[in-house]
């Protein structure tokens, strides 16, 4: 008698037991496919926020518009840069430029025309009276197109553009070309009237 009513107990006890182990499964399956979930969805907004390639992309904007709006509120001023990137999910133009004592910096969004910033404070001592006025005003007169620029950068090395700048350095105009190709980052710099590369780095 004690021994079957033993048997019965051992019995329960043991399918309790087997049910407890079935609930942990079906919960340590359930926390898995959450963190499944999780990561899945972390993976997509990080896709989100990658930068798209500027080679061939159009905008409402192009970089000889934001020039002329910017010649336009500041006429006596001399382009020293202009750059096209991507800031907070948008893509700027940065168009600076200089006076005799003042300097200028104006931003747009290229896909609006909506200006961002016009900015312009006071040079230095050393800068002022005209001085970067004449080491940094660009020639702009028979350069390529930012498009070429690319174009030509792309065929020395293969990649995705991030942005690009128009510059001077020792009397000459150049574009600056940034290209990313996986994990490897380089800058290019191209004669801005010939597209002859000056020089290619890559960043570490």
């Amino acid at each position: 008698m004690w021994k079957k009513i033993s048997v019965l107990a051992m019995s329960t006890v043991m399918i309790g037991a087997l049910a407890a182990c079935g609930d942990d499964d079906a919960n340590s399956n359930n926390s898995s496919n959450n963190n499944n979930n999780t990561e899945q969805t972390t993976d997509s907004n990080s896709n989100s926020n990658t930068t798209s390639d500027l080679n061939n992309k159009k905008f409402s904007m192009s970089y000889t518009d934001a020039i002329e709006i910017f010649k336009n509120k500041h006429p006596k001023t001399d382009i020293t840069s202009v750059e096209l990137s991507q800031e907070l999910g948008k893509y700027v133009y940065t168009i600076d430029g200089v006076d005799d004592n003042n300097e200028y910096e104006m931003k747009f969004d290229a896909d609006t025309k909506a200006i961002l910033q016009d900015n312009n404070e006071k040079l230095d001592a050393e800068d002022a009276n005209g001085k970067e006025r004449a080491n940094e005003k660009l020639d702009l007169d028979g350069i390529k197109t930012p498009q070429e620029a690319m174009t030509a950068a792309l065929k020395q090395q293969a990649g995705t553009v991030s942005e690009w700048t128009i510059e001077r350095e020792m009397n000459q105009t150049y574009f600056e070309v940034k290209i990313i190709n996986g994990n490897q980052k380089f800058d290019m710099k191209l004669d801005a009237k010939t597209l002859a590369v000056l020089s290619t780095e890559q960043d570490d």
